[in-house]
């Protein structure tokens, strides 16, 4: 399984009462299974994506305990790119000009 570098910080160190939104694709364990893990995480499946994937928001010292589970395939940040976050790339706009 794929653990981000961010993850794996919060993996070590959390920060008590924070919470941490997290994007989690699917290996070979079923949804079903999942939401009920993460829901006994006292986390929250809070939006379906592409490629079997889930945005998850989950208590951060719960984060160790997310990853130890069996049949995942990735576990990254929720604002990596393509998960609505902003990677801070040049992107240029119709003029041609980088925005």
């Amino acid at each position: 399984m794929y653990v981000s570098h961010p993850v794996r910080r919060l993996r070590e160190d959390p920060v008590p009462g924070e919470s941490a939104t997290l994007v989690v694709e699917l290996g070979d364990r079923d949804a079903d299974g999942f939401r009920e893990a993460v829901a006994a995480l006292d986390g929250e499946v809070t939006g379906d994506l592409q490629f079997d994937s889930y945005r998850v928001v989950l208590p951060q010292e719960a984060v160790d305990d997310l990853c130890s589970l069996d049949g995942l395939a990735l576990v990254e940040t929720a604002n990596a790119v393509g998960y609505g976050g902003d990677a801070g790339e040049d992107v240029e706009d119709t003029s041609g000009d980088a925005a």
